[in-house]
């Protein structure tokens, strides 16, 4: 190499990338059968379950028996062990009307769809791990937080609250959130 030869950056994650695989291979090797090379990680690890490594396990659409929904819309969907709950609203029944009351009673009754919802999934509100909320006017944080806390007591799961959405049906509030799934 010359004086004049450029040096070309190495790209990023190189090293990273390199070190995840003898990360990974010092790992695998711990164990009772040493894997010598990355190809024979990837030969034993699609042998598992007889897919690829790169195939996700298929998602599973839950729709809860008694809560009104567009056809095109799943209450949530169970990926892996998560289950991703849908933006949910305070409707009453099978129908698409709204709780009466406002951002208090809207809140609880979407706590409950949810609950409704996750128990379809084969969990319930203490699996829930993180909660977004929407509000069309912050300034009724406190009804919601109020009928929150009723549903969620200590130690709440993380949550953000968003203020000034357009939510669907003209509610005051919708709730999303992510639940483990304890098969």
């Amino acid at each position: 190499m010359t004086m004049d030869t450029p040096i070309r950056p190495r790209p990023a994650g190189g090293f990273a990338r390199g070190f995840g695989i003898g990360f990974a291979l010092l790992i695998l090797g711990s164990g009772t059968g040493c894997v010598g090379h990355a190809s024979d990680a990837i030969k034993l690890d699609r042998t598992r379950e007889g897919r690829s490594p790169m195939t996700p396990s298929p998602n599973r659409p839950i729709v809860a028996e008694g809560l009104g929904r567009l056809p095109q819309f799943a209450h949530a969907t169970v990926a892996g062990d998560l289950i991703f709950v849908s933006g949910t609203l305070g409707t009453v029944g099978e129908g698409f009307e709204l709780a009466p009351g406002g951002t208090g009673p809207e809140t609880a009754q979407a706590l409950r769809n949810i609950e409704t919802i996750l128990k379809a999934a084969g969990a319930g509100l203490e699996d829930v791990v993180k909660v977004s909320v929407y509000l069309t006017d912050m300034s009724t944080f406190q009804e919601m937080n109020e009928a929150y806390g009723r549903f969620f007591p200590e130690p709440p799961p993380a949550r953000i609250t968003v203020g000034g959405a357009e939510l669907a049906l003209g509610a005051a509030v919708e709730i999303e959130c992510i639940a483990r799934h304890v098969p």
